[in-house]
């Protein structure tokens, strides 16, 4: 019985595409920096993207004062983004950029996701750091699915 559901769960991995190697590019650390910093800069003064690259929008969420805008930034070519860009704002405030790597990512840029979840101010509780982080980590798994 245990084999059949180690069976199972291998095959539900494999066949929805859940597993790491599906030969996508990972993201870059300059397509990170690109889709947290780069894209700031793009839309605060006019600074050109660089060339390869596209952003598309992906969706929004808005509920009261909060919304979360979701872009792609995409290379030349590819139909899947390299890395998702999630902008999110309240009322009255500065939009916050985080990027979210691919699924195949080095571990040093989901690293560097989590830590910039922790944001700049004291009242983040941590488990909710957390509950985003697993959404934006599952997300990219089923966006890159081929």
């Amino acid at each position: 019985m245990k084999n059949i559901r180690l069976i199972l769960l291998a095959v539900l991995l494999f066949g929805t595409g859940l597993v790491k190697g599906q030969g996508f590019p990972a993201t870059t650390e300059e397509e990170y920096n690109m889709a947290t910093v780069g894209y700031k800069l793009f839309l605060q003064m006019g600074v050109a993207l660089k060339n390869g690259y596209a952003v598309k929008d992906i969706g929004e969420y808005e509920y009261g004062d909060r919304k979360a805008t979701f872009k792609g930034l995409y290379r030349t070519g590819d139909t899947k983004p390299c890395v998702l860009i999630m902008l999110y704002s309240k009322l009255r405030g500065a939009p916050e950029y985080y990027g979210i790597p691919t699924v195949d990512a080095p571990e040093a840029l989901w690293d560097r996701y989590r830590m910039s979840l922790a944001g700049e101010t004291d009242n983040k509780q941590e488990q909710l750091q957390f509950f985003s982080f697993a959404i934006g980590k599952v997300m990219m798994q089923q966006i890159i699915k081929p």
